[in-house]
Order: structure tokens, then C-alpha cells, then sequence
């Protein structure tokens, strides 16, 4: 038989402070307190809905947590940085002492207004008094409502015993730059307004709301490197932020591809699921929020992206749009369809894109790209010589707004000295030889034509089609290309201008394609090289006399051999 366990003994309880006195009952009582202190620290007394549950236990390297006003994210995801800091997370997926967390805000007003309320000022959340037991619980609207009057603002999140020290930016606005804990882990505080710090390992960094420069994203995903941390973004869904679009369609990606372990989670939390708001305040919000337009109340209630209004081409999608190259003859583009290819330059990127338009003029198929980083014109001029070996064009077209930039050291156009390097290899079209057409300079109609080309025909196809495959920085980019939006009256006016900062190069390709609503023209027919033996019968027959025919045997016995 087996030796049998002995029960753990339970501490002896702490004497009544009226049996000790002076200095000790001093000690005793400040004793009782902290330990009704602990007792009642927010981390014990929170309560997630299952969405936030999930979320918590979540163990993947990215996480995504999206949603509108009071819709639970910051709580949540504040409640987890606590939770990390605190050596309480219940999934164990910290170190319990010595790590370092990264809390980057939009800018140093959101740090102080919402991050270092969130994390050290009481009022996270609610709490009461249990009718039935006396316990502080957290308060709930819903079963609570009759007894509003006795709660009462929760602690911090992060207990004031936990905080060693901390270090101020501007501590009457409450700009925090650290905070050093007890047990040995740190936080940095960060405005995305300035640069991304470099040369540090992070446990956990929290991306909360927009960022202001888009640097920030990988820099922070290479800090988490060295010791497998995690990184948690949380937003409201803007449309704005470009990084944050790319890491909800890697997610929704996850998803698609069931996969069981995967390395980037999106959890989409709705302000009508919040349980710690009572009705009539949520009906009082649907209502403001209906009554500034559906793209508002979505985003603000569902924690949707809005893309319908904010894309320059919302209609676009691979589905209708794609076309397979199983298609084409051959599975290539047959060399009697006309061709065209529209240049970007620049140097940081040149974008090219080459179209083609058959016989009966039914599509216009966008069927290759180059997307040429650090480019100048030897290399354009390579590339492209390459891409079109063998190819016959109808016109080269180009942006003469970026092809007008002079260079600071010849002082020659861009399009000069494309021109020059494709005339040296011999590349040319039948309209525009070596050199090119100047690409549409009205914005709004090169917009119109491309949403035109775009457009679903009562047939149910749309005129172009993009090769699937063959241009996938155009896929790319059309997914992100949004118009300009203004921020007014505390919410968002989309513009008709689209936003051309950052990589919209093969849009604005596509779009100089379209407003030149390309045609079909016969490619007209290279004769193949002549065989050696024909150019040799025709030099034997000038040397002959000119005769109307040529014996190909032997010299001797030849009418006009001298």
C-alpha cells in the first residue's frame, strides 16, 4: 500500500486586533487590509463574455481584437496586458518575472486619456456586492440594474502594490513612458507619432487603436523574435491604416485554409454583445450612429471594416474578375491579340502592366506585370527587353507626370532615358516605337474608365479581366486602394479623390490603360529570317546574269559558266 498523502494543514487564523496592542496591532490591521485589498483586485473579480474568454486563452503569435464603441476591446485586451505583467495569466502564456511589454498608442493624448487610465486608475469596470454571499463580484446591468446605486468603480487593473516605479513624459497630463514592476517586468509606453524604438526584446507588444506611420507594425513583430511573444492589435475597424487591413485578410486567410493552430487569430467583438451596458443606453447609440449613415453604425456597432464607400473599386473581386489561363489557346496569349503596356516610373518602385485585346474586342485582359523595386532606366530597360522578347506591342504608354521629373545629376526626363534603353535593345511598338503616349491627366475620368471596365455586363462578365496569378501586386493593390477620407464633426467624409500615398503603382497603370479604352489592330506579321540557301541562289543569280532560274547542282555543264 501506498503512503498516504497528509492533508495541507490550514494557517491558524490572525488574532483579533483588539487582543494585541500598540505596535502590532498597528502591523495586524494594515495586515487585514492589504488581504481585503487582494481580495478585491479587478484581475479576480473580471468577467469575460465567451468572445473575451476565447480570446484570453488564445495562445497564437498575432492576434487581431476588432470592434466598435464600447464594444469590450480595450477591457479586454488592457485586462490581458495586466494579466501578463501581473504573473496571473490563467493559460500561463508569460514569464511570471522579468519580462518587457510594449504598449504603443496613436499618440501621446491617447496614452494619457486611455492607456494609463485603463491599466492603473480604478473604473475598468464595475463592481458590487453580492445579495447572497457578501462578495464583491462584478456588476452587471442587466440582473443589476435595480441596484445601480451600490456600485462602485473596480481597482486598477494593475494593483498599486505591483508598481515600483514609474517614469513620466509629462505626468500632469499623465504621459507615462515606463512603468517598472515589483516582479521584475517593465512596460514602454509609445506614441506612433515618433520613430519605433529598435535593439530590444519584448514578451508582448499592444498595438491599441490607429497607428500614425505604418513603420511601427514590423518593427514590433521583430522585436517579438527572440522570445516568442506575442503581439495583439486592437481597433476600431478605420479602413485607414493599411498594415492593420493586411493583417485582418491574413487572418480571415487562417480561417479559409482550417487551419488548427494558426499563427494569426481575428476576434470581432459587437457593441450589442457587451453585457455591462443596459439596454436603453445601447438603443440611444444605434440611433446617433443610424442617423450619421449605415458605414457609421456598422463600423461603430459591428466592428466592421467599411470598404464599400472608402475603395476606389469596390466591385472588384477575383471571383468575377479573374479569368483562367486554361482559357486561352494554348494557355497563352495568342500572338494575334493586340497588346499594350502602361509604365509607372519611379525609382523606389516602377510598375508596369501589360494588357492585350482580342479580335472580337469582347474583354480587356490584363495578362503580366513588372514591379521593379530600386529602379533606374538600365533596369527598366532590361526587364522589360526580357518581358517582351518575342512579343509584338500596338503602344507603350506612360505616367508623363512621373516620366517630366527631371534627374537631379543629368538632368535628363525619365522618359528619355527609358526611350533610349529600350531603342538600344531594339524594343519597340507600332505607334509609338521606342518612346511612349502620355497617360490620361484627369483623375476622375481615368477613374471612371476603370470602374466602366469593371462594371458587370448584363451577360455577366465585366470587360477586364486580370490573368489569375500573373499580377499579383495588382491584386494586392486594388484591395487597399481607398479614396481620401477627412475627419469632420467627429466622424469620417469620404472624398472622390483617391489616396495616392504608398504603393498604388499598377493601379494607376490599370487606370491610365483603361481611359485609353485600348482597340484591336492586326499585329502586323514579321517575316521570319530567310534560309541560308535563299540569299546564296540570289547572289549565284546576279553573278550569273541575272537569269530567271538557278540550277542548285553541280557547277560544271551551267548554260553561263565561263
Amino acid at each position: 500500500m501506498g503512503r498516504s498523502r497528509k492533508k495541507p494543514v490550514a494557517p491558524p487564523p490572525l488574532p483579533s486586533v483588539s487582543k494585541v496592542g500598540g505596535f502590532a496591532a498597528a502591523q495586524l490591521k494594515e495586515i487585514q487590509s492589504e488581504l481585503a485589498d487582494r481580495k478585491i483586485e479587478a484581475l479576480k473579480l473580471y468577467q469575460p463574455t465567451p468572445t473575451q474568454a476565447e480570446m484570453h486563452a488564445c495562445k497564437a503569435s498575432e492576434i487581431i481584437v476588432l470592434g466598435g464603441n464600447r464594444s469590450g476591446k480595450s477591457l479586454s485586451t488592457f485586462v490581458e496586458d495586466a494579466r501578463a505583467v501581473c504573473g496571473m495569466d490563467p493559460h500561463q502564456k508569460y514569464p511570471q518575472k522579468d519580462g518587457n511589454l510594449v504598449i504603443v498608442g496613436r499618440d501621446w493624448k491617447h496614452i494619457g486619456m486611455v492607456v494609463y487610465p485603463m491599466l492603473f486608475r480604478a473604473g475598468a469596470f464595475k463592481i458590487i456586492r453580492d445579495e447572497k454571499t457578501q462578495q464583491w463580484r462584478a456588476y452587471n446591468p442587466t440582473t443589476d440594474a435595480a441596484r445601480q446605486s451600490e456600485a462602485k468603480p473596480a481597482p486598477p487593473l494593475i494593483p498599486p502594490r505591483m508598481v515600483k516605479k514609474i517614469a513620466w513624459l509629462l505626468k500632469s497630463a499623465r504621459y507615462i513612458q515606463s512603468a517598472e514592476l515589483t516582479n521584475g517586468w517593465t512596460i514602454y509606453f509609445f506614441s506612433s507619432e515618433g520613430e519605433p524604438p529598435q535593439g530590444f526584446q519584448a514578451d508582448r507588444v499592444h498595438i491599441d487603436e490607429d497607428l500614425s506611420s505604418e513603420a511601427w507594425l514590423p518593427e514590433m513583430q521583430a522585436r517579438l523574435a527572440d522570445r516568442k511573444g506575442c503581439l495583439c492589435w486592437s481597433a476600431m475597424p478605420h479602413s485607414k491604416n493599411d498594415s492593420l487591413a493586411g493583417l485582418a485578410e491574413r487572418a480571415d486567410a487562417a480561417v479559409l485554409a482550417n487551419n488548427p493552430n494558426p499563427d494569426i487569430v481575428k476576434f470581432v467583438l459587437r457593441f450589442l454583445d457587451n453585457p455591462h451596458i443596459d439596454s436603453e443606453e445601447k438603443r440611444k447609440n444605434i440611433e446617433r450612429w443610424a442617423s450619421l449613415g449605415e458605414d457609421v453604425l456598422r463600423m461603430r456597432s459591428e466592428g466592421e471594416f467599411v470598404t464599400d464607400s472608402i475603395l476606389c473599386y469596390p466591385t472588384y473581386t477575383m471571383t468575377v474578375h479573374g479569368y483562367d489561363r486554361s482559357e486561352l489557346p494554348k494557355n497563352v496569349v495568342p500572338d494575334d491579340w493586340t497588346r499594350y503596356a502602361v509604365v509607372d516610373p519611379g525609382h523606389a518602385v516602377t510598375a508596369v502592366l501589360f494588357g492585350a485585346v482580342p479580335p472580337d474586342e469582347n474583354m480587356l485582359l490584363v495578362y503580366d506585370q513588372l514591379y521593379i523595386r530600386q529602379c533606374n532606366a538600365v533596369i527598366f530597360g532590361e526587364k522589360f527587353a526580357e518581358k517582351t522578347k518575342g512579343q509584338a506591342f500596338h503602344a507603350f504608354l506612360i505616367d508623363m507626370h512621373g516620366g517630366r521629373i527631371r534627374e537631379i545629376g543629368s538632368g535628363r526626363l525619365p522618359v528619355e532615358l527609358y526611350s533610349e534603353q529600350l531603342r538600344q535593345r531594339g524594343v519597340s511598338s507600332a505607334v509609338t516605337g521606342s518612346s511612349f503616349l502620355a497617360g490620361c491627366d484627369d483623375i476622375a475620368a481615368r477613374m471612371a474608365a476603370t470602374q466602366n471596365y469593371l462594371h458587370i455586363r448584363p451577360e455577366g462578365t465585366p470587360t477586364l479581366r486580370i490573368l489569375r496569378g500573373a499580377c499579383p501586386d495588382l491584386e494586392r493593390e486594388l484591395k487597399r486602394y481607398k479614396k481620401k477620407v477627412n475627419y469632420l464633426a467627429g466622424t469620417y467624409v469620404v472624398t472622390d479623390q483617391p489616396n495616392t500615398r504608398g504603393e498604388v503603382h499598377a493601379c494607376q497603370c490599370l487606370e491610365y490603360l483603361c481611359a485609353y479604352r485600348p482597340k484591336y489592330h492586326r499585329p502586323k506579321v514579321e517575316l521570319k529570317e530567310e534560309p541560308w540557301y535563299v540569299d546564296w541562289a540570289r547572289r549565284r543569280k546576279k553573278r550569273a546574269g541575272g537569269d530567271d532560274f538557278v540550277y542548285l547542282g553541280p557547277k560544271s555543264g551551267m548554260p553561263h559558266d565561263n
